[in-house]
């Protein structure tokens, strides 16, 4: 036979305390503003260019001086690692809000030639 002992309230929360604090913690993006990605071509001279991540950009915003006119920006470059590239998107994204739809990154340099249908989260 077997006895189910409940631990109650305080031994569920301690529980949770203890498995929560060995989990890794998520660190959140801070908008610092938009910057430039790094040269593709420098870079790829001192790395190996399948090493390297490659971000592009695509997004509109309302017009800053304008109300009536929407502006777009494309831009591109290559990154050390994924999270430099995943923060760099985040930092562009912040800034041009609207129909960012166009926007990757992916491993390697050049990147593979890509269809003309929008990205999407996978490809």
């Amino acid at each position: 036979m077997t006895r189910v002992i409940p631990i109650g309230c305080a031994g569920v929360l301690a529980t949770i305390l203890v498995v929560a604090a060995g989990a890794p913690t998520a660190k959140a993006y801070e908008f610092t503003g938009t910057f430039p990605g790094g040269d593709c071509r420098r870079m790829a001279a001192s790395t190996p260019p399948a090493k390297l991540w490659y971000g592009h950009f695509t997004g509109r915003r309302q017009s800053p001086w304008n109300v009536d006119f929407i502006e777009g920006r494309t831009v591109d470059g290559c990154f050390r690692t994924k999270a430099e590239c995943d923060n760099w998107l985040y930092q562009w994204r912040s800034a041009w809000q609207l129909n960012f739809w166009n926007d990757y990154c992916v491993r390697g340099w050049p990147p593979a030639p890509r269809g003309w249908r929008p990205r999407t989260q996978g490809q």
